[in-house]
């Protein structure tokens, strides 16, 4: 154990060699800092407020339809369960549309509604805990969906107007 505590010490305490050695690293640190300038400070800047909003209900959606699936599977309610999965992960595939401002999330968004309207009437009769809430919840976003999604086309037309190309946020690594 006393042969880890020299190397903890160097790098707490940075010899003249190590502290010359920094210099450089600060100064090519500063061009990363540079090009985080350009890009949005925060996921509010990076999407438009209607789609954050629009986003925000949706996790709720997600999460809430998550949570009575467990229960429904609890309850050895295959039917409910398969249902509330399918919302679940229409939601979700919905949701990352949005975020990545995709032109296809105003089609989607029309088949998103479409499911949720047959889902939710197939589980009126259901009475597993969450259920009701989730139909209720579902019914309201509708609107939500159709505005969103029609902010992101437009968002996009006007940039292919302006003669750029819509750019999926996070730079296209990842999927959200």
């Amino acid at each position: 154990m006393s042969h880890q505590q020299p190397p903890q010490q160097q790098v707490g305490q940075p010899t003249q060699q190590q502290v010359g050695q920094q210099q450089p690293q600060q100064q090519t640190g500063q061009q990363p800092q540079q090009q985080t300038e350009q890009q949005p400070q925060s996921f509010d800047q990076a999407v438009p407020q209607q789609v954050s909003q629009a986003i925000y209900k949706l996790e709720q959606l997600e999460s809430d339809a998550e949570w009575a699936h467990g229960q429904a599977m609890n309850a050895g309610d295959r039917f409910t369960a398969g249902k509330l999965a399918d919302i679940s992960q229409i939601i979700h595939l919905q949701k990352t549309l949005l975020l990545r401002q995709s032109d296809l999330a105003q089609t989607f968004g029309q088949c998103t509604q479409q499911a949720i309207q047959q889902s939710t009437q197939q589980l009126q009769q259901s009475r597993v805990p969450g259920v009701q809430q989730v139909i209720q919840q579902a019914q309201q976003i509708s609107q939500t969906i159709t505005q969103a999604s029609q902010q992101v086309a437009q968002q996009g037309q006007s940039q292919q107007m302006r003669g750029q190309t819509p750019s999926p946020r996070g730079g296209g690594q990842s999927f959200y």
